[in-house]
Protein backbone atom coordinates (compact mmCIF):
# COMPACT_ATOMS: atom_id res chain seq x y z
CA UNK A 1 0.00 0.00 0.00
CA UNK A 2 1.59 3.01 -0.84
CA UNK A 3 1.59 5.72 1.53
CA UNK A 4 2.55 9.70 2.16
CA UNK A 5 4.19 11.62 5.20
CA UNK A 6 2.04 13.91 6.87
CA UNK A 7 3.75 16.98 5.10
CA UNK A 8 1.72 16.60 2.55
CA UNK A 9 -1.41 16.20 3.56
CA UNK A 10 -0.89 18.78 6.17
CA UNK A 11 0.07 21.43 2.86
CA UNK A 12 -2.77 20.57 1.17
CA UNK A 13 -4.89 21.77 3.79
CA UNK A 14 -3.14 24.46 4.58
CA UNK A 15 -3.05 26.07 0.73
CA UNK A 16 -6.58 25.44 0.94
CA UNK A 17 -7.31 27.28 3.80
CA UNK A 18 -5.48 30.26 3.13
CA UNK A 19 -8.00 30.30 0.08
CA UNK A 20 -10.97 30.43 2.37
CA UNK A 21 -12.05 26.63 2.71
CA UNK A 22 -12.98 24.73 5.79
CA UNK A 23 -10.07 22.30 6.62
CA UNK A 24 -11.60 20.38 9.19
CA UNK A 25 -14.46 19.89 6.50
CA UNK A 26 -11.99 18.61 3.67
CA UNK A 27 -10.10 16.13 6.94
CA UNK A 28 -13.74 14.76 7.85
CA UNK A 29 -14.66 14.16 3.81
CA UNK A 30 -11.59 12.01 4.08
CA UNK A 31 -11.99 10.17 7.19
CA UNK A 32 -8.82 12.32 8.67
CA UNK A 33 -8.81 14.31 12.13
CA UNK A 34 -6.39 17.46 12.54
CA UNK A 35 -4.48 15.43 15.30
CA UNK A 36 -3.21 12.80 12.37
CA UNK A 37 -1.83 15.11 9.88
CA UNK A 38 -0.22 17.56 12.17
CA UNK A 39 1.84 14.33 13.57
CA UNK A 40 5.64 14.70 11.95
CA UNK A 41 5.45 10.97 12.31
CA UNK A 42 2.20 9.74 10.98
CA UNK A 43 1.49 8.47 7.66
CA UNK A 44 -1.61 8.18 5.23
CA UNK A 45 -2.81 6.13 2.37
CA UNK A 46 -1.75 7.41 -1.07
CA UNK A 47 -5.08 7.31 -2.13
CA UNK A 48 -6.68 9.01 0.36
CA UNK A 49 -4.10 12.38 -0.13
CA UNK A 50 -5.45 12.17 -3.80
CA UNK A 51 -9.15 12.38 -2.81
CA UNK A 52 -7.78 14.98 -0.17
CA UNK A 53 -6.31 16.72 -3.24
CA UNK A 54 -9.20 15.99 -5.75
CA UNK A 55 -11.90 17.98 -3.66
CA UNK A 56 -9.58 20.66 -3.14
CA UNK A 57 -9.30 21.11 -7.09
CA UNK A 58 -13.18 20.71 -7.36
CA UNK A 59 -13.83 22.90 -4.86
CA UNK A 60 -10.95 25.89 -5.78
CA UNK A 61 -11.87 25.37 -9.67
CA UNK A 62 -7.74 25.93 -9.60
CA UNK A 63 -5.29 23.07 -10.66
CA UNK A 64 -2.89 25.39 -8.85
CA UNK A 65 -4.57 24.92 -5.61
CA UNK A 66 -3.79 28.49 -4.72
CA UNK A 67 0.13 28.00 -4.38
CA UNK A 68 0.61 30.61 -7.67
CA UNK A 69 -0.44 34.34 -7.85
CA UNK A 70 -3.51 33.26 -10.37
CA UNK A 71 -5.93 30.44 -10.61
CA UNK A 72 -5.49 27.46 -13.55
CA UNK A 73 -8.63 26.31 -14.51
CA UNK A 74 -9.80 22.94 -13.54
CA UNK A 75 -9.56 20.85 -16.79
CA UNK A 76 -5.85 22.69 -18.33
CA UNK A 77 -3.86 19.73 -17.50
CA UNK A 78 -6.12 17.15 -19.13
CA UNK A 79 -6.35 19.60 -21.78
CA UNK A 80 -2.95 19.95 -22.59
CA UNK A 81 -1.89 16.14 -22.36
CA UNK A 82 -4.97 15.43 -25.09
CA UNK A 83 -3.19 17.91 -27.29
CA UNK A 84 0.35 16.17 -27.02
CA UNK A 85 -0.77 12.57 -27.18
CA UNK A 86 -0.26 11.72 -30.51
CA UNK A 87 3.20 13.85 -30.87
CA UNK A 88 5.70 11.20 -32.35
CA UNK A 89 7.87 11.13 -28.90
CA UNK A 90 7.89 11.42 -25.26
CA UNK A 91 10.30 14.42 -25.99
CA UNK A 92 8.12 16.41 -28.56
CA UNK A 93 5.08 16.35 -26.54
CA UNK A 94 7.24 17.32 -23.74
CA UNK A 95 7.92 20.11 -26.06
CA UNK A 96 4.44 21.39 -27.28
CA UNK A 97 2.70 20.33 -23.32
CA UNK A 98 5.76 23.75 -22.53
CA UNK A 99 4.46 25.30 -24.91
CA UNK A 100 0.64 25.08 -24.26
CA UNK A 101 1.25 26.09 -20.64
CA UNK A 102 3.38 28.95 -21.67
CA UNK A 103 0.17 30.68 -23.24
CA UNK A 104 -1.77 29.95 -20.67
CA UNK A 105 0.09 30.86 -17.03
CA UNK A 106 3.01 32.94 -16.27
CA UNK A 107 2.85 31.29 -12.68
CA UNK A 108 5.24 28.12 -13.63
CA UNK A 109 7.45 28.24 -16.55
CA UNK A 110 9.00 24.95 -18.03
CA UNK A 111 11.74 24.53 -20.50
CA UNK A 112 13.70 21.29 -21.54
CA UNK A 113 17.77 21.70 -21.61
CA UNK A 114 18.63 18.99 -24.11
CA UNK A 115 22.23 17.52 -24.92
CA UNK A 116 22.98 14.26 -26.71
CA UNK A 117 22.16 12.47 -23.52
CA UNK A 118 20.24 13.89 -20.90
CA UNK A 119 17.34 16.07 -20.71
CA UNK A 120 16.45 18.44 -18.07
CA UNK A 121 13.03 19.62 -17.45
CA UNK A 122 13.29 22.60 -15.70
CA UNK A 123 10.31 24.46 -13.78
CA UNK A 124 10.55 27.85 -12.21
CA UNK A 125 8.02 29.56 -10.09
CA UNK A 126 7.31 33.17 -10.79
CA UNK A 127 6.33 33.55 -6.68
CA UNK A 128 7.95 31.10 -4.86
CA UNK A 129 7.19 32.23 -1.86
CA UNK A 130 3.39 31.70 -2.01
CA UNK A 131 4.80 27.82 -1.42
CA UNK A 132 7.03 28.33 1.50
CA UNK A 133 7.24 24.76 2.32
CA UNK A 134 7.59 23.89 -1.35
CA UNK A 135 4.56 21.71 -1.63
CA UNK A 136 3.62 22.45 -4.99
CA UNK A 137 6.76 22.39 -6.13
CA UNK A 138 7.57 18.50 -5.56
CA UNK A 139 3.51 18.02 -6.60
CA UNK A 140 4.29 19.63 -9.45
CA UNK A 141 7.56 18.15 -10.11
CA UNK A 142 5.91 14.10 -9.26
CA UNK A 143 2.90 14.92 -11.63
CA UNK A 144 5.18 15.35 -14.65
CA UNK A 145 7.58 12.52 -13.71
CA UNK A 146 4.37 10.14 -13.45
CA UNK A 147 3.18 11.49 -17.27
CA UNK A 148 6.10 11.02 -18.64
CA UNK A 149 6.48 7.04 -16.97
CA UNK A 150 2.61 6.71 -17.88
CA UNK A 151 3.82 7.99 -21.96
CA UNK A 152 6.46 5.61 -22.01
CA UNK A 153 5.00 2.68 -20.40
CA UNK A 154 7.39 2.04 -17.36
CA UNK A 155 9.51 3.88 -14.97
CA UNK A 156 11.53 6.91 -16.55
CA UNK A 157 15.01 6.81 -16.16
CA UNK A 158 16.17 9.67 -13.65
CA UNK A 159 19.35 11.31 -13.82
CA UNK A 160 19.41 13.74 -11.41
CA UNK A 161 16.35 15.45 -9.30
CA UNK A 162 17.12 19.21 -8.64
CA UNK A 163 15.87 21.17 -6.11
CA UNK A 164 16.37 25.11 -6.01
CA UNK A 165 15.87 24.98 -1.69
CA UNK A 166 17.36 23.84 0.84
CA UNK A 167 17.30 19.92 1.41
CA UNK A 168 14.17 19.45 3.81
CA UNK A 169 15.47 17.14 5.83
CA UNK A 170 12.40 16.09 7.81
CA UNK A 171 11.08 14.32 4.24
CA UNK A 172 14.25 13.70 2.03
CA UNK A 173 13.49 9.88 2.25
CA UNK A 174 10.53 10.68 1.03
CA UNK A 175 12.36 11.86 -2.58
CA UNK A 176 14.04 8.49 -2.89
CA UNK A 177 10.44 7.05 -4.02
CA UNK A 178 9.42 10.22 -5.43
CA UNK A 179 12.13 10.99 -7.58
CA UNK A 180 14.61 7.40 -7.89
CA UNK A 181 17.44 9.34 -8.53
CA UNK A 182 20.62 11.21 -7.32
CA UNK A 183 19.58 14.79 -5.62
CA UNK A 184 20.91 18.22 -5.87
CA UNK A 185 19.86 20.78 -3.57
CA UNK A 186 20.35 24.86 -3.64
CA UNK A 187 20.50 24.15 -7.43
CA UNK A 188 20.50 27.36 -9.44
CA UNK A 189 16.90 25.47 -10.73
CA UNK A 190 14.41 22.87 -10.02
CA UNK A 191 14.18 20.28 -12.43
CA UNK A 192 14.61 16.05 -13.28
CA UNK A 193 17.27 15.13 -15.80
CA UNK A 194 15.81 12.48 -17.80
CA UNK A 195 17.53 9.65 -20.04
CA UNK A 196 17.21 11.47 -23.36
CA UNK A 197 16.67 7.76 -24.72
CA UNK A 198 13.65 7.14 -23.27
CA UNK A 199 12.16 10.40 -23.86
CA UNK A 200 12.94 9.87 -27.49
CA UNK A 201 11.39 6.67 -27.75
CA UNK A 202 7.43 7.02 -29.15
CA UNK A 203 4.44 7.03 -26.84
CA UNK A 204 2.43 4.01 -26.03
CA UNK A 205 -0.36 5.09 -24.79
CA UNK A 206 -4.34 5.46 -26.58
CA UNK A 207 -6.39 8.20 -26.02
CA UNK A 208 -8.52 5.56 -24.82
CA UNK A 209 -6.26 4.75 -21.64
CA UNK A 210 -5.98 8.39 -21.28
CA UNK A 211 -9.54 9.11 -20.30
CA UNK A 212 -9.21 6.03 -18.37
CA UNK A 213 -6.42 7.59 -16.19
CA UNK A 214 -7.61 11.32 -16.02
CA UNK A 215 -11.56 9.56 -15.05
CA UNK A 216 -9.78 8.92 -11.83
CA UNK A 217 -7.30 11.69 -11.68
CA UNK A 218 -4.96 12.83 -9.77
CA UNK A 219 -4.50 9.37 -8.04
CA UNK A 220 -2.92 8.32 -10.83
CA UNK A 221 -0.16 10.90 -11.09
CA UNK A 222 0.12 10.62 -7.20
CA UNK A 223 1.04 7.23 -6.11
CA UNK A 224 5.33 7.08 -5.66
CA UNK A 225 6.52 5.76 -9.19
CA UNK A 226 8.29 3.05 -7.94
CA UNK A 227 4.25 1.76 -6.64
CA UNK A 228 3.94 1.49 -10.46
CA UNK A 229 4.38 -2.44 -9.78
CA UNK A 230 2.61 -2.96 -6.60
CA UNK A 231 -0.29 -6.01 -7.31
CA UNK A 232 -3.01 -2.80 -5.81
CA UNK A 233 -1.86 -0.54 -8.72
CA UNK A 234 -1.77 -3.60 -11.19
CA UNK A 235 -5.15 -4.29 -10.47
CA UNK A 236 -6.47 -0.96 -10.83
CA UNK A 237 -5.04 -0.41 -13.92
CA UNK A 238 -6.94 -3.78 -15.13
CA UNK A 239 -9.89 -3.51 -13.45
CA UNK A 240 -10.41 0.62 -15.31
CA UNK A 241 -12.77 0.32 -17.61
CA UNK A 242 -13.10 0.26 -20.93
CA UNK A 243 -16.20 1.34 -21.70
CA UNK A 244 -16.86 4.84 -19.88
CA UNK A 245 -20.71 5.04 -19.46
CA UNK A 246 -21.79 3.12 -18.22
CA UNK A 247 -18.84 1.75 -16.18
CA UNK A 248 -18.34 -1.84 -16.08
CA UNK A 249 -15.52 -3.01 -14.01
CA UNK A 250 -14.00 -6.70 -14.58
CA UNK A 251 -14.00 -9.06 -11.89
CA UNK A 252 -11.85 -10.94 -9.80
CA UNK A 253 -11.19 -13.61 -11.97
CA UNK A 254 -10.94 -11.83 -15.08
CA UNK A 255 -8.43 -9.18 -13.52
CA UNK A 256 -6.29 -12.35 -11.90
CA UNK A 257 -5.83 -13.68 -15.42
CA UNK A 258 -4.52 -10.97 -17.36
CA UNK A 259 -1.77 -10.88 -13.89
CA UNK A 260 -1.36 -14.20 -15.08
CA UNK A 261 -1.65 -15.47 -11.68
CA UNK A 262 -4.80 -17.71 -9.47
CA UNK A 263 -7.65 -16.07 -7.49
CA UNK A 264 -6.24 -16.52 -4.65
CA UNK A 265 -2.69 -15.64 -4.88
CA UNK A 266 -3.80 -12.43 -6.01
CA UNK A 267 -5.83 -12.30 -2.59
CA UNK A 268 -3.06 -13.29 -0.56
CA UNK A 269 -0.84 -10.60 -2.66
CA UNK A 270 -3.35 -7.80 -2.02
CA UNK A 271 -3.85 -8.88 1.68
CA UNK A 272 -0.09 -8.04 1.96
CA UNK A 273 0.05 -4.63 0.74
CA UNK A 274 -3.01 -4.22 3.21
CA UNK A 275 -5.98 -4.03 1.01
CA UNK A 276 -8.46 -6.42 -1.19
CA UNK A 277 -9.88 -6.54 -4.46
CA UNK A 278 -13.11 -5.19 -3.21
CA UNK A 279 -11.58 -2.53 -1.84
CA UNK A 280 -10.04 -1.12 -4.63
CA UNK A 281 -12.67 -1.26 -7.02
CA UNK A 282 -15.19 0.50 -4.50
CA UNK A 283 -12.14 3.44 -4.05
CA UNK A 284 -12.42 3.81 -7.93
CA UNK A 285 -16.22 3.87 -7.82
CA UNK A 286 -15.97 6.53 -4.80
CA UNK A 287 -13.58 8.48 -6.36
CA UNK A 288 -16.00 8.63 -9.79
CA UNK A 289 -19.03 9.51 -8.12
CA UNK A 290 -17.67 12.38 -5.58
CA UNK A 291 -16.30 13.98 -9.00
CA UNK A 292 -19.09 13.36 -10.75
CA UNK A 293 -21.79 14.58 -7.58
CA UNK A 294 -19.31 17.52 -7.60
CA UNK A 295 -18.55 18.82 -10.61
CA UNK A 296 -21.03 18.83 -13.28
CA UNK A 297 -25.21 18.56 -12.54
CA UNK A 298 -26.22 14.77 -13.41
CA UNK A 299 -28.51 13.60 -11.46
CA UNK A 300 -27.82 10.73 -9.03
CA UNK A 301 -29.94 8.48 -10.60
CA UNK A 302 -27.76 9.12 -13.87
CA UNK A 303 -24.26 8.60 -11.48
CA UNK A 304 -25.15 5.52 -10.72
CA UNK A 305 -26.44 4.23 -13.54
CA UNK A 306 -22.69 5.83 -15.03
CA UNK A 307 -21.50 3.18 -11.98
CA UNK A 308 -22.90 0.51 -13.17
CA UNK A 309 -25.55 0.05 -10.29
CA UNK A 310 -28.87 -1.60 -11.42
CA UNK A 311 -31.10 0.13 -9.07
CA UNK A 312 -30.14 4.11 -7.34
CA UNK A 313 -31.14 2.82 -4.06
CA UNK A 314 -27.99 -0.09 -3.94
CA UNK A 315 -25.79 3.39 -5.16
CA UNK A 316 -27.03 5.35 -2.39
CA UNK A 317 -26.29 3.04 0.12
CA UNK A 318 -22.91 2.38 -1.16
CA UNK A 319 -22.38 6.05 -0.98
CA UNK A 320 -23.09 6.19 2.69
CA UNK A 321 -20.78 3.87 3.19
CA UNK A 322 -18.32 6.17 2.19
CA UNK A 323 -19.19 9.30 2.91
CA UNK A 324 -21.54 9.08 5.59
CA UNK A 325 -24.14 11.04 3.69
CA UNK A 326 -26.34 10.29 0.79
CA UNK A 327 -25.30 11.24 -2.60
CA UNK A 328 -27.61 14.51 -2.43
CA UNK A 329 -26.29 15.53 1.02
CA UNK A 330 -22.74 15.34 0.19
CA UNK A 331 -23.22 17.54 -2.83
CA UNK A 332 -25.66 19.86 -0.97
CA UNK A 333 -22.90 20.44 1.93
CA UNK A 334 -19.72 20.16 -0.46
CA UNK A 335 -21.05 23.17 -2.11
CA UNK A 336 -22.69 24.79 0.54
CA UNK A 337 -20.08 24.44 3.66
CA UNK A 338 -17.13 24.43 1.27
CA UNK A 339 -17.88 26.58 -1.34
CA UNK A 340 -19.85 29.33 0.71
CA UNK A 341 -23.13 29.11 -1.91
CA UNK A 342 -25.63 29.14 1.13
Amino acid sequence: MSTSCSHYFRETVRGAEAEGLDGDVLLAKVGLTRAEIEDPLWRGRSETLAHLVQLVWLALGNEFMGFTANRCKYGVFAMVVHGVLRESSIERALQKAILYYGLITDDIAMELDIDDETVAFNIRFARPELDPHRYFHEFWLSIWYRLVSWMGGALAPLRQARFAYPEPTARVREFKYMFPAEFEFDADVTALVFEREFLQAPILRSREELKELLALAPLGFMTTPIDVTSYSRLVRYHLLPRRRFPIVFADLAAVAGKMAMSEQSLRRKLRAEGTSFREIRESMRREVAVERLIRGNLSVTDIAEMLGYSETRAFARAFRGWTGMSPLEYRTHFRDVLMNED
